[in-house]
């Protein structure tokens, strides 16, 4: 179950995340990019997105490597304070950055499916901390005897 949220949390995260390319790295970019007056912009906004993609390949390696819940957990709390960052420079600066209320709507939702995911990824690693049961449960202490007949 881990496995398919996480691969879940993947496909987000990849669809959230903006082209790394050596060109404009995305539309937003390169509406940040023509007027010089964005350079300001530019140059603050990045990071915080390259600081995102950073973390949501940390999730991705995790995934692929079968990481436990507790780490994957940590992993996606460190993502989401990522893309709160994004949000909150995002809507701090709209119209100083032109920034189109799109992409915060987009981040906000992205970041909705992020902390879902982490309360589930979380929900999982106490779980497991805890020592919840890994298989039936009962009174085994009759298996293999004989059956009484009435």
């Amino acid at each position: 179950m881990l496995q398919r949220i996480l691969g879940r949390l993947t496909v987000a995260l990849l669809a959230a995340s903006f082209s790394e390319n050596n060109s404009s790295a995305s539309p937003l970019e390169d509406s940040l990019a023509v007027p010089a007056e964005h350079d300001a912009c530019t140059k603050e906004f990045v990071p915080l997105r390259e600081e995102a993609v950073a973390r949501g390949k940390l999730i991705k390696a995790a995934s692929e490597r079968h990481a436990p819940p507790d780490e994957t957990c940590k992993l996606i709390g460190n993502y989401g304070q990522s893309e709160t960052k994004m949000i909150k420079y995002i809507e701090a600066n709209p119209a100083k950055c032109g920034f189109p209320p799109l992409i915060a709507d987009q981040l906000k939702a992205s970041h909705k499916n992020t902390e879902a995911m982490q309360k589930k990824v979380c929900a999982m690693a106490q779980q497991a901390q805890r020592g919840g049961p890994a298989g039936p449960v009962g009174d085994f202490d009759d298996i293999g005897a004989p059956l009484l007949i009435r």
